[in-house]
């Protein structure tokens, strides 16, 4: 394994944000940002041994400091949407930042995960080499209770496995969600639309949604009959920005699997996270280029967003994402990455 660090760019304050690239004996890599905890790149080969760039993403911060769509961050303290901005937590109310549909929290608000510069430390392990990522949010920020310290280590394999460790800490009752929201295309920065990839998903249930997007009361409905059905894989054709109930246990298991048949190359999905949110870049349209001068186009890619449920503060119908002093918040998510016929 080898690790390199250069400077990407400069925040208009100053400070730097720095790139640190992994890479394997097979020559497969993926490049991490301090900003944001950002996977800013990720060359995975085809079946015919062929590396392409599979995340969108940016050449330069600056593209990434005036983007929506938050490609290829860490989201917090809460991934996704809570409902009207606000939730009750042991009998207190707790108002949040409104930037969804203008009266929902979205991804943690104003300034969430994805905008912040993160501690970073390289490091390198019998299981591969990586960048352990640690930021302290105070109490209050965005509007959520309790101090949360968060941890969250990307290690890269041999095998191209990439291994996302989140963990969490508080001193006052508070909710967490925490996720990566990396968008994938599997033939590459410069694809076609994914809705040729074909799909599976460990899942018989998923989230209706109101036309916020937020979770009806009843939370799930079943996948049978419906186009979210994907307990066989097949193309993904439609439009997509929905959660889906995992068939969980609390371990890690597979929860989904992606191909593209075109170059060969699959994306399987490990978590012990309860839900998955699949989005294809519905409204990927903003007027920055991707790496390369690559421009952005709806349903250009994928996101596989391991989480709790959507607006789950205030929806008891959810696993609990409520993390409370001396828990640990301890969650893994997988990509691992390989070739198909």
């Amino acid at each position: 394994m080898n690790i390199t660090s250069r400077i990407f760019g400069k925040l208009p304050d100053g400070r730097k944000v720095v790139a640190y690239t992994i890479e394997n004996e097979m020559g497969a890599s993926v490049t991490l940002l301090n900003y944001g905890g950002t996977i800013q790149s990720l060359v995975m080969p085809d079946r015919e041994g062929n590396m392409k760039d599979i995340v969108c993403g940016y050449d330069n911060i600056e593209s990434y400091l005036s983007a929506a769509g938050y490609q290829g961050a860490l989201i917090g303290r809460f991934s996704n949407r809570i409902g009207g901005a606000k939730f009750s937590l042991d009998g207190k109310e707790y108002t949040l930042y409104v930037n969804s549909c203008k009266e929902d929290s979205l991804h943690g608000g104003k300034e969430g995960f994805d905008k912040k510069i993160w501690d970073a430390v390289t490091f390198e392990n019998e299981t591969g080499a990586g960048v352990r990522f640690a930021y302290t949010s105070p109490d209050g920020e965005e509007g959520y209770p309790g101090t949360l310290k968060v941890e969250v280590t990307y290690t890269f394999t041999e095998d191209n496995r990439l291994i996302l460790s989140y963990m969490a800490g508080t001193d006052k009752p508070t909710v967490c969600n925490l996720t990566n929201h990396v968008y994938f295309n599997l033939r590459g920065v410069d694809g076609p639309s994914v809705m040729d990839h074909e799909m599976w998903i460990n899942s018989d249930y998923y989230t209706p949604v109101d036309e916020n997007q937020i979770p009806l009361p009843e939370a799930f409905a079943p996948v049978e009959g419906t186009m979210f059905d994907f307990r066989e894989l097949k193309p993904i054709e439609n439009p997509i920005d929905h959660n889906f109930k995992l068939r969980a246990n609390g371990m890690i298991c597979r929860a989904a699997f992606i191909c593209d048949r075109e170059e060969g190359r699959s994306l399987t999905v490990y978590t012990n996270m309860p839900n998955l949110q699949i989005y294809t870049g519905c409204v990927m349209n903003g007027p920055e280029l991707f790496k390369g001068g690559v421009p952005q186009r709806p349903l250009h890619a994928v996101c596989t967003e391991t989480q709790f449920g959507p607006n789950s503060p205030n929806n008891d119908k959810f696993t609990s994402c409520v993390l409370r002093p001396g828990e640990i918040y301890d969650f893994t998510t997988i990509f691992e990455f390989d070739t198909v016929l």
